[in-house]
Formats: C-alpha cells, sequence, structure tokens
C-alpha cells in the first residue's frame, strides 16, 4: 500500500513528518461505520508520498513549499513529492472539481503521472471540507482517508457538508495539541477517532528545522545580537482575507510593538506571515524609532516555531495565529495576544472558520475571567454550525446564561443566538394590534392632508 500525503503550508509538513516519527501512521484504524477505533492489520506501507499544494494568493511570487529553508530534512521522511500545481496548472488546486463522469479517467491519470501502480492507496489529507482534498477522494473512491489538522482549526466544527462517500471512509484525524486538555470538534458528525500529535516529536522536528535553517535565519537579522530580551511578533494577513484595511492592519502591528514596549523589551523581531502579499513595514519601522525600539524584519518563510528555537524570545505577540498557541503549549514561551476582540466582531459571517482559532486565543490570552475552554468553543461550534454540530446545542443552552451580557457580545451574536432560539437571546419584535391600528390611523391621516381639495 502507498501513503499519499496532502499538505499545503510548512506547519503542516511539520506535523506529518513528526507523526511519522512517533509512528502515528504505522497503524491503521477502521472506519466509524465499520467498527471504528479498533487497530486492524494492514498491507505493508511500499512508499509515502508527499503531495505538495500551493494555495498563496500569488504562488508565482512565493518560495515553493519545497524549497523552504529547513524543509531538507522534512522531505526526507517520505519517499518522494510531487507538486499538485504541476498536475493542474493553470488550474489552482482550490478550484479543482471534477466532473463525475471523469473520475475513472482521472484516477488512471494520476495514477499513471504520480507512478502509483494499480495497487491500493490510503489518502492522509488536509482540510477535508474543500478542494483539492475532496477532489483526491473522490479520484481514490475505494481509499482510506486520515485527515491531519493544520494549527487550531481542528477543534472547530465542520465548516460545510462532505460528501458521504467521502465521510463513510475517515478513519482518523491527527492533531496537534496546542490547547490543553480541548477536544477537536471537526468531523465529529462522522465519529472520527481523534489522535494527539506528540509533542516531543512535534519540538524535535521544529529543532531540526532551526538548526537547518539557522544560517538562514540569521542572514535575514544582521545586527541581531540575542543578547537582550526581546519580542517576536508574528504577522497575518487579514487585509488580504478583507477582515481589515491595509492600514487597520498596520495599526494593529504598531499595537504590538507598543505592547512589546510596555513590557520593557527594546528589541523586536517582526515576521509577516508566509502566505501574505508583499506589504510595507514602513508606519511599523517609524513607530519603532520613535520608540526608541529596535526593529527588526524577517522575511524567511521558516515557520514561526522555528525561528522561537532559534531566538529564544522573551514573549510572543499576535492576533490570532497559531503561533501564539504552539509558544505557550510547546515551548513554555510568553504570550500576548493583541486585536482579538476587534478580529472577532470582523469575522463575517459568523461561521467563518476562523472564529475557533479567534476564540482559542482570545479566551486563552486576551480576555479576562474567560469560562471553560471546553465549554466555550463547543458552545461556538455548535452557534456556527448547528446542522452539523447539533449535539453540542446543550453546551450553548448551559453555557450562556452563565455569561454576562459583555462576554455574550464578545463571542456571540444576538441575532444568531436569537435564530437558534437559544437562552438569553433577546426576544423577537412583535408588533401588537394597537400599534399596528395606530400606525393606519395616521397613514390615513397623511393621505387626507395630501389629497387634492374639490
Amino acid at each position: 500500500m502507498k501513503q499519499i500525503f496532502l499538505a499545503s503550508t510548512y506547519f503542516e509538513v511539520v506535523g506529518l513528518a513528526a507523526g511519522i516519527d512517533a509512528g502515528a501512521y504505522d497503524t491503521a484504524v477502521l472506519p466509524a461505520l465499520a467498527g471504528g477505533g479498533a487497530d486492524v492489520g494492514r498491507p505493508a506501507i511500499e512508499e509515502r508520498i508527499l503531495v505538495v499544494s500551493d494555495h498563496t494568493l500569488a504562488p508565482e511570487l512565493a518560495v515553493p513549499l519545497d524549497e523552504r529553508p529547513g524543509m531538507a530534512p522534512l522531505l526526507r521522511r517520505f519517499d518522494r513529492f510531487v507538486r499538485l500545481n504541476e498536475l493542474l496548472a493553470p488550474l489552482q488546486p482550490s478550484e479543482w472539481r471534477p466532473r463525475e463522469e471523469d473520475l475513472p479517467l482521472l484516477e488512471r491519470s494520476v495514477r499513471a503521472q504520480w507512478g502509483l501502480g494499480s495497487g491500493s492507496v490510503e489518502l492522509v489529507l488536509e482540510s477535508p471540507q474543500v478542494n483539492p482534498a475532496i477532489a483526491l477522494a473522490r479520484i481514490f473512491r475505494r481509499a482510506p482517508l486520515r485527515v491531519h489538522a493544520d494549527g487550531l482549526m481542528s477543534y472547530g466544527p465542520t465548516r460545510s457538508t462532505i460528501p458521504l462517500g467521502m465521510g463513510q471512509r475517515l478513519t482518523s484525524l491527527h492533531y496537534l495539541p496546542l490547547a490543553p486538555g480541548l477536544r477537536p470538534r471537526l468531523l465529529t458528525e462522522f465519529a472520527i477517532a481523534p489522535v494527539a500529535l506528540d509533542a516531543g516529536a512535534f519540538r524535535a522536528v521544529v529543532a531540526e528545522i532551526a538548526a537547518a535553517a539557522e544560517d538562514d535565519v540569521r542572514a535575514a537579522l544582521p545586527g541581531f545580537a540575542g543578547d537582550r530580551p526581546s519580542a517576536l511578533i508574528v504577522g497575518q494577513y487579514l487585509a488580504a482575507l478583507r477582515l481589515m484595511t491595509q492600514e487597520e492592519e498596520e495599526d494593529l502591528h504598531v499595537s504590538m510593538l507598543e505592547a512589546a514596549q510596555r513590557r520593557g523589551i527594546d528589541t523586536v523581531v517582526f515576521k509577516p506571515h508566509p502566505a501574505a502579499p508583499p506589504t510595507t513595514t514602513a508606519r511599523l519601522e517609524q513607530r519603532a524609532a520613535q520608540l526608541d525600539v529596535e526593529l527588526h524584519v524577517l522575511t524567511s518563510p521558516v515557520i514561526a516555531e522555528a525561528v522561537m528555537a532559534l531566538l529564544r524570545p522573551t514573549v510572543v505577540i499576535g492576533g490570532f495565529s497559531t503561533a501564539l498557541a504552539s509558544a505557550s503549549a510547546l515551548f513554555d514561551t510568553a504570550v500576548e495576544a493583541v486585536g482579538t476582540e476587534t478580529i472577532l466582531a470582523r469575522l463575517k459571517p459568523y461561521q467563518n472558520s476562523n472564529r475557533i482559532p479567534a476564540t482559542i486565543v482570545d479566551a486563552s490570552f486576551a480576555a479576562e475571567n474567560p469560562p471553560a475552554l471546553q465549554k466555550l468553543i463547543d458552545a461556538v461550534a455548535y452557534c456556527m454550525q448547528p446542522q452539523l454540530a447539533g449535539s453540542l446545542r446543550p453546551a450553548a443552552e448551559r453555557l450562556l446564561p452563565e455569561l454576562s451580557a459583555q462576554q455574550r457580545r464578545r463571542w456571540f451574536r444576538a441575532r444568531r443566538t436569537q435564530a437558534l432560539q437559544l437562552p438569553t437571546a433577546a426576544p423577537k419584535r412583535r408588533i401588537g394590534r394597537s400599534t399596528v391600528r395606530a400606525w393606519g390611523r395616521l397613514a390615513l391621516e397623511a393621505t387626507r392632508l395630501h389629497l387634492p381639495r374639490a
């Protein structure tokens, strides 16, 4: 049997490498509908193939995932890798929606181009709710399916209904325990078996990346001595996602710089998100000069966790980046979240898949006196996807009355809770008959006043 691993981010490849090292993919479990959870025998694994999929907004400007600093030791965990973009060009992977009648032909074509032969395969997929993961699962229609989670989204509900034929083949969800004690809710409608990735194996892979990428990172930070307390600011691409304007995002980065300065830190490294389009840091640099803060901009695409391992920052500051959770849970580094309440208010629609990561970071590192995290995430997950996460309704019914009005406004929307008829939702406004009659009399009087005189 051949295992095909689909990944589109550096962080995902790190997680896959750590899972391979820990033996997470050496055993098999049955799909829930076939008994679920039981360890079963499997044919010997002949080959492990990494399929790299580039979903960046401007892939022609980005460094290919397999060529990024520190990636070489990760690729050695696989027998070989292929680029999905080369197979689909000029089509983008997320736009790949093959027709049903083309699936048998596509399977023969993909098997031929990737050298898979006619034997059995197993798919280890990212983002199972969207393409290209759905497309690959449809093409290899007999393959068992695992899911490997990217960061904090595994704790949220499935964001859209996936094909039943795909759901029936799901076996296990491999996730990194970035929120201690929190149970993933992704794909629970198919009773998928959650499997926590060994944190020690993940840290070991990060250390390996840090060693391989050290020269590249040091070269990108001339003048950074590392002998004083420092802060690492991790950027995201909120403007590109239309959650903020470019000016607002720059203001947010300035706020993060000011948060570091309030801690008495005068050395700051700003790391833009690898998927973010090129942008200016002029305002950040100007504010750093005003505050007498030594600012370094690190444009290397190596993951933030490897930068933490190399630079050992005193604090990691960001919005709702996964790097905040990994800094706290895996590297025991101080964390500060900035702007999370504003970000939560901007996320639209309510079921935006970034809501769970933002809520976890906000409740863990920003909000005062938050409720128990599992209670909060389960309630938010239900409000996001009541059809797919219907079993979590009791959690929402129990939690909402316990929250203050301010807390409810922070994490929930009145229209949403009202539509779902949850406790504490504002009652629907009803217009009484007397009010309707009064409005009728006023309308009639207004009509009379405007009638032409005889």
